[in-house]
């Protein structure tokens, strides 16, 4: 099989669960990924492998030409991923059945039958995590609203506990939509409307929607994407749409290591000009976007034609691959250098002193 970056840790991992242990994640360890995670890879090799069906996907540009990048995901479960040589998507090349996606964020998401790592903060706890980290998205979205954010209806989508819609005044209509009911409970409290489920269940168009960690984990994006185009309001509704962009690893993000972004329940993986593209396909127009994909999109409803950013996305990839060494050598060096003087070098960096170009360059 040919891969686009021939390197060991994107094979099929052939090891029994004892021997996975060494892929436990611990701060000491200098490449990160893969990390084994039990209940992760006990579900994907149990329960999903004998309760679900993987289907073929086929690339949404509706062409066969595919570049393997992965055969395995970051937490150690043998699944394929391509790249599309037609036009640089990268994508799952099989996906379960909808009733099986159905079933897992039903049932499985944010359990810890699922997830190990699955904190059980109060719904409390979390609706004030998600309001500051939601900050960005209020004033991104006031920044590039052209009347000021009052008397709008808001839908947050796949929003948790809806705590990004508290950043919005309370002279709005706030929705969140979401499966679990605990939060969708909660946020009846902080006078949000709570509607479960997905898309389907709006009847109104909004003024605004957000789209937080949600378009990667769509399985059937041609329904999905149709589902958004028939609730805009054309010209008018802002789509906040935001998840990792693939050329935002070569400037650091992950260490640059392109293999802890492959996770199964994320279908796609987009770079931002990709993305964007795909967008202008469905007739959507970009108002923001950042290498990291958080971004703005208007639906005009002018389709633009597909461009090929297959070489570009490689060139990426390649990229982020030379990061991600340059993270594992730094990671060598910081095996031999007291925490403390680690602490030391960021403050100095912090309060922009100038120094000696290896102690900024170790304390990134």
């Amino acid at each position: 099989m040919k891969y686009l970056i021939n390197h060991n840790r994107f094979k099929k991992i052939k090891l029994s669960e004892n021997e996975l242990t060494k892929y436990i994640y611990t701060k000491n360890r200098i490449v990160e990924f893969p990390q084994y995670e039990k209940n992760y890879y006990n579900f994907f090799n149990s329960y999903a492998k004998k309760n679900y069906r993987l289907t073929k996907i086929d690339c949404l540009c509706n062409q066969e030409d595919n570049l393997t990048l992965s055969e395995v995901d970051r937490h150690c479960v043998n699944f394929i991923t391509v790249i599309c040589k037609n036009c640089g998507l990268i994508r799952a090349n099989n996906y379960f059945r909808d009733k099986d996606v159905k079933d897992f964020y039903k049932n499985f998401y944010r359990t810890n039958a699922y997830d190990e790592n699955y904190q059980k903060r109060s719904a409390a706890e979390m609706f004030e995590s998600q309001k500051r980290s939601g900050k960005f998205k209020f004033d991104l979205l006031n920044k590039f609203s052209l009347k000021q954010i009052n008397n709008m209806k808001i839908v947050d989508v796949g929003g948790g506990v809806g705590g990004a819609l508290d950043n919005f005044n309370d002279s709005n209509e706030k929705y969140l939509l979401d499966y679990f009911e605990p939060y969708l409970n909660f946020a009846e409290t902080k006078r949000i409307k709570s509607i479960k489920g997905g898309i389907n269940e709006i009847e109104f168009k909004p003024d605004i929607i957000i789209l937080s960690h949600v378009i990667e984990h769509w399985n059937n994006f041609e329904n999905e994407i149709q589902k958004l185009i028939r609730i805009q309001k054309k010209n008018e509704t802002l789509n906040y749409i935001e998840f990792p962009g693939i050329d935002s690893l070569k400037k650091g993000r992950r260490g640059g290591d392109f293999l802890g972004d492959l996770h199964i329940p994320h279908v796609y993986y987009f770079s931002s000009y990709v993305f964007e593209n795909l967008m202008n396909r469905y007739g959507f127009k970009k108002i923001y976007l950042d290498s990291q994909i958080k971004s703005i999109f208007v639906y005009t409803g002018k389709l633009e034609k597909l461009v090929n950013y297959f070489e570009r996305c490689k060139v990426d990839l390649l990229e982020a691959e030379k990061t991600r060494k340059i993270q594992i050598l730094k990671n060598i060096i910081k095996l031999f250098i007291p925490n403390f003087i680690f602490i030391f070098l960021r403050k100095i960096r912090n309060k922009k002193i100038n120094f000696w170009s290896l102690t900024k360059w170790l304390a990134q």
